[in-house]
């Protein structure tokens, strides 16, 4: 059994990417600074040619296929282990993403209901909104979306932290 080790890349800002070991050797050539894009943070470099501004960590462990992304499984950016990165569409990269920045309830998918006086949960399928429930308590809400991500999100769920 082959046991894959880590390696840590120093970045800018005091942080570090993870990698593999076998990745190490071919990433570590470039000089490799921390970027911030929404709430994540990714390693980058500056191009080469002057087509692209600059070039991610992951999309050089795992090259990108055309009409997919690809995903940090645990959510962190920093973490370019081929076993956290997988190739997903939009759509399953979406299913992925974590709490937004201007949430009110601190949970995915639960928003207050004025006009009720309630937490709302909802959840997204296929472009299309589902309607979960109406929740006393923002816990119990973030706990009815977790339940329906696992049944409409399968593998690319992001369950809520409670």
């Amino acid at each position: 059994m082959y046991i894959q080790f880590m390696r840590k890349i120093k970045l800018t800002q005091g942080r570090y990417a993870i990698v593999d070991d076998d990745d190490y050797n071919k990433l570590v050539v470039n000089r490799w600074y921390y970027g911030e894009y929404g709430k994540t943070g990714y390693a980058k470099r500056a191009s080469k040619d002057r087509e692209r501004k600059c070039i991610r960590m992951h999309h050089e462990v795992l090259p990108l296929v055309a009409g997919y992304m690809i995903d940090h499984i645990n959510g962190d950016g920093l973490d370019n282990r081929k076993q956290n990165l997988r190739l997903v569409t939009k759509s399953q990269n979406m299913m992925n993403s974590g709490v937004r920045k201007n949430s009110t309830s601190g949970y995915k998918g639960v928003c207050w209901a004025k006009r009720y006086n309630k937490w709302v949960v909802h959840i997204w399928k296929d472009y299309k909104q589902i309607f979960i429930g109406y929740f006393k308590d923002p816990k119990e809400a973030a706990l009815a979306y977790n339940k329906a991500a696992k049944i409409y999100h399968g593998e690319y769920a992001y369950l809520n932290q409670i």
